[in-house]
């Protein structure tokens, strides 16, 4: 049974984004088609409770602290995390590229983890936290593990569009892709969520046999893409490999952490 009141509350928390931050009580009457009333009165109570917090300047809201507390927890406590902190580490050491962990959130891969190299300069844009399953290395290489018809679902309710002249805008071309990377068992962004910058990704997979996530490397082109790509994948699906034994995956073959062994999985 869903509780209108809590529905509506939850509804105007989704409306935040790194596009519009800050939003005021006639922006998000208009935006849920509800009036001012009716908001006004969420709002506040999402207010005193810490999930909203209003600028007393602009008078419009923001995201509370309550919320960055809750998921300061979830990141911290999410097994996925904790089970790969230390091989990311690892690898970032051995690679010198940023390492991200995600996992499958709806419709998008939602990045729960970023580790980062000491000489590492911030991107001018964040990506993230929610990030485009289609045109993203992570969002692929968890699209690949799903079954056929939460593929054809995902398809269904998702509007292929481009980021840059790059990103991968055709229902057709996708599902080649997304068999491609489930058949060498990592995923590749090429410049498809931003121009100049790449990544790779490997699933990673827990005691279930199912998908539990998937970790990248991020760089410019060169550094992904380049002479040390192969290198790169190998070093990127053996971290992938002890991240999934350390949550309990034992495949039969030790090589099909990420490899061929994902069709069997997909039956089950």
């Amino acid at each position: 049974m869903i509780i209108q009141s809590v529905d509506r509350a939850l509804d105007i928390l989704s409306l935040f984004s790194y596009a519009k931050p800050r939003w005021g009580i006639t922006e998000i009457a208009l935006a849920m088609n509800l009036p001012k009333g009716t908001i006004h009165n969420i709002v506040s109570t999402l207010d005193s409770a810490g999930f909203l917090k209003q600028d007393e300047e602009t008078r419009k809201y923001c995201l509370g602290p309550k919320l960055f507390s809750l998921g300061t927890i979830m990141g911290g406590t999410l097994e996925i995390n904790q089970r790969a902190l230390g091989p990311a580490h690892n690898l970032v050491e051995r690679t010198g590229l940023m390492a991200r962990v995600a996992i499958w959130d709806h419709d998008a891969a939602l990045l729960t983890m970023e580790v980062a190299p000491h000489d590492y300069t911030a991107l001018a844009q964040r990506i993230g936290p929610r990030v485009a399953a289609y045109c993203s290395a992570l969002g692929k290489s968890l699209l690949a593990c799903l079954t056929s018809p939460e593929i054809k679902a995902y398809l269904n309710q998702t509007d292929l569009i481009p980021f840059t002249p790059k990103t991968i805008s055709r229902r057709d071309a996708l599902l080649e892709e997304i068999e491609r990377t489930r058949k060498r068992g990592y995923a590749i962004n090429n410049e498809e969520i931003a121009l100049g910058r790449a990544s790779l990704a490997a699933p990673v997979f827990g005691r279930d046999q199912r998908i539990a996530g998937a970790i990248s490397q991020a760089g410019n082109v060169d550094q992904i893409l380049g002479s040390g790509m192969d290198s790169l994948v190998q070093t990127l699906k053996a971290t992938a490999g002890e991240v999934s034994m350390v949550l309990g995956y034992y495949p039969a073959n030790p090589d099909q952490v990420n490899g061929s062994s994902k069709k069997k999985r997909r039956s089950k």
